[in-house]
């Protein structure tokens, strides 16, 4: 008697996790997550190198 296995596709997630870099140039950086169909991300995020609320944009994917 044979025993089959079968696998299935697994669906991708809805949301993924991506690092957001200062655009102050100050290096602050943080993850958060974002939907897989937006094409950019850009938050107002406080920054406490320069103590004010910056402008942040998406960097790179932390994880698939």
């Amino acid at each position: 008697m044979f025993l089959l296995v079968v696998t299935f596709a697994k669906s991708k997630p809805k949301t993924i996790l991506v690092k957001m870099v200062s655009q102050a140039g100050t290096g602050f950086s943080f993850n958060t997550k974002r939907s897989r169909l937006w094409d950019k991300l850009t938050l107002l995020h406080y920054d406490p190198v320069v103590k004010k609320k910056k402008s942040n944009s998406f960097c790179e994917k932390s994880r698939n």
